[in-house]
């Protein structure tokens, strides 16, 4: 998480000067850019039910990116079907990923703090990290592994689009 630490959370102050609603978006954007990350590809990644909570979201986001943010309705319902999911046995990356929605949609009012979606943001990163190298991990190995690479270069990418 050393990389994140020293190429990504630096922007938490400029993430300040976007509204809610564009932070809600990068977070999102920052999942979709994930999503390819993980290997086996995402659909033999994740539990089907788990997918799919992920799919729903990014489907809602496509159909009405103006408004999606504000749909109350369907955090609530994001969050109760994440507190159904199956107890079924994950790959270690799972968890933090979905921890990055469930904080997105657990945001108080609706109002994503700039801190929030650099947690958002950190958790997208350490799910692509664990489920690339385990053990004792350096910024070195880091720095070697293709996968974390992508994930620093597409999130810096994203936020740098963010803030226009």
């Amino acid at each position: 998480m050393e990389l994140w630490d020293r190429e990504i959370a630096p922007y938490g102050e400029e993430l300040e000067a976007l509204d809610s609603s564009t932070r809600a978006d990068l977070v999102l954007d920052v999942v979709a850019s994930t999503i390819p990350l993980f290997e086996p590809p995402f659909d033999d990644f994740f539990p089907e039910a788990h997918s799919e909570l992920v799919k729903s979201v990014l489907a809602l986001h496509a159909q009405a990116p103006a408004s999606w943010w504000d749909d109350a309705a369907f955090a609530r319902d994001f969050l109760a079907r994440y507190d159904l999911l199956p107890d079924v046995p994950t790959r270690t990356a799972v968890g933090p990923f979905l921890i990055a929605l469930v904080r997105l949609f657990e945001a108080p009012g609706g109002c994503l703090s700039a801190d929030d979606a650099l947690e958002c943001l950190s958790s997208c990163y350490e799910a692509v990290l664990i489920s690339q190298l385990t053990g004792r991990v350096t910024v070195e190995d880091e720095k070697q592994d293709p996968k974390c690479q992508q994930a620093i270069a597409c999130q810096a990418d994203l936020v740098l689009r963010a803030l226009g």
